[in-house]
C-alpha cells in the first residue's frame, strides 16, 4: 500500500506588494510559500500544485517550488507597474461582486504600509433584481476597508459612488466619471510612485484598455 500524501492546510494568507504569501502547514510542520501573484483564488491553486506534486511523490523543495512558479491569470490580480511608478494590480477581467470584493480586500491589505490606495471600477455583472443591493454593499466595503480614492465609471455603477459617499465617517474621496479615459484623466494627474491602484469590476465596463494606457503613460 502506497503512503498517504502529507496533509496540506493553509494558515494564513497575507498580500503584499510583491504578491501573497501563505503560511502553510504540511504534515502539521509550518512552511512559508511566497507567490508573484495575488490573491486567496490564487493561494488556492498553487496549494493544489503543491498537493498534486506531493501526492505524486516529488520532494517538498520540488513541490513547493513548483506551486511558488504560478503564473497570473490575465486580468485577474496581476502585478503591473503604471507609468507613474505606481504599484498597478490589474483586475479588468473580475466580473462578479463576490471577485470584486475580494479584488478589494487584496489592496487594503497591500495599502496597509501606508501606502495611497485608489480603486478604480466600473459595473458588476449582477441580476436586475440585485443590481441596486450589490453595487450600494461594494461602495460601503470601499469605506469600511479605506480606501483613499474610489473612482467609479459609467451611470450603471453610479450606486458605488452614491453609498460610498454616504457614509459619514470615511476620509476618503468618490469621484463619479463617464469613462475609463476620464478616469484615466483622474488617475494622471493623481498618482504618485508610491501609490497603489486597483482596477476591477469590467463586467460591463471595458477595463483593459485603461489599464494598458496606465502602464504606457499615454498622454
Amino acid at each position: 500500500m502506497s503512503p498517504e500524501p502529507p496533509v496540506v492546510r493553509i494558515d494564513d494568507v497575507r498580500h503584499r506588494s510583491t504578491g501573497s504569501v501563505a503560511m502553510l502547514s504540511i504534515d502539521g510542520t509550518a512552511h512559508e510559500l511566497a507567490l508573484a501573484v495575488l490573491g486567496d483564488a490564487a493561494v488556492e491553486r498553487a496549494v493544489g500544485i503543491l498537493t498534486a506534486a506531493l501526492a505524486a511523490g516529488d520532494g517538498l523543495e520540488i513541490a513547493l517550488a513548483a506551486a511558488a512558479a504560478l503564473e497570473p491569470e490575465p486580468g485577474r490580480l496581476a502585478l503591473r507597474r503604471a507609468a507613474s511608478g505606481a504599484l498597478l494590480i490589474d483586475d479588468a477581467a473580475a466580473a462578479t461582486p463576490v471577485e470584486a470584493r475580494a479584488a478589494l480586500r487584496v489592496l487594503a491589505d497591500i495599502a496597509r504600509d501606508r501606502r495611497r490606495s485608489f480603486a478604480v471600477m466600473g459595473e458588476l455583472d449582477t441580476s436586475a433584481a440585485d443590481w441596486f443591493d450589490e453595487h450600494d454593499a461594494l461602495g460601503r466595503i470601499v469605506v469600511r476597508l479605506d480606501v483613499s480614492q474610489l473612482i467609479v465609471i459609467g451611470h450603471g455603477a453610479r450606486h458605488l459612488h452614491n453609498a460610498a459617499g454616504l457614509e459619514g465617517s470615511w476620509d476618503g474621496e468618490s469621484v463619479l466619471v463617464d469613462t475609463p479615459d476620464d478616469a484615466y484623466d483622474v488617475l494622471r494627474a493623481r498618482l504618485d510612485p508610491e501609490d497603489v491602484v486597483l482596477v476591477t469590476a469590467g463586467a460591463r465596463t471595458a477595463l483593459g484598455d485603461l489599464v494598458d494606457r496606465l502602464v504606457a503613460g499615454d498622454a
